[in-house]
């Protein structure tokens, strides 16, 4: 069940935008304060390359029909995915921290990411859960652009997730 409470009326006729500016860095202090997964999104250029991106704007939208949305910046992965409309997003697992490294800009030079085509994109083998996702609609807000995507194919292997929480990696402590 939940409360109303009444705010003072002067305050509820004022535009968001005028009740106060947010300081950047006590918004970003506080949205980290929110546990996310960490997902590799992944996608084909034209000669046939995967290019990946880590994110953690990933989210389900809906179950019928199923849907997710992504949030990402310009870039590779966002000229890529809006020229074909399609994506693979790979949940990783607690022993993949270096496949977040390694897709957010900081290459890993030992590691060598394993791609796998289940049904048709590429996806990141052994990860914790994987999605082949069909874009069905861009929704550009500032300076992002959301992805809103029908899953095509999705399957999942276990284990326990790759968190983020407080600007710094943690893993799951899950029972068996």
């Amino acid at each position: 069940m939940s409360r109303a409470s009444a705010l003072p009326d002067s305050r509820m006729s004022l535009p968001l935008a005028l009740a106060g500016a947010v300081d950047p860095d006590e918004f970003r202090r506080s949205v980290s304060l929110f546990a996310t997964g960490i997902v590799v999104l992944s996608c084909s250029d034209e000669e046939g390359q995967v290019h990946g991106i880590t994110v953690n704007s990933f989210t389900s939208v809906s179950l019928d029909p199923p849907t997710v949305l992504v949030s990402l910046r310009a870039g590779k992965s966002h000229r890529l995915i809006s020229r074909h409309g399609h994506y693979g997003a790979s949940i990783l697992h607690a022993g993949q921290q270096p496949f977040s490294a390694h897709f957010s800009g900081r290459p890993q030079e030992a590691l060598q990411p394993d791609f796998t085509v289940r049904h048709r994109l590429p996806t990141l083998r052994n990860c914790l859960a994987w999605f082949e996702c069909e874009t069905v609609e861009k929704v550009q807000i500032h300076d992002h652009t959301l992805f809103v995507a029908q899953v095509m194919a999705c399957g999942s292997e276990g284990g326990a997730p790759l968190m983020y929480y407080g600007s710094r990696y943690h893993q799951a402590a899950i029972a068996a």
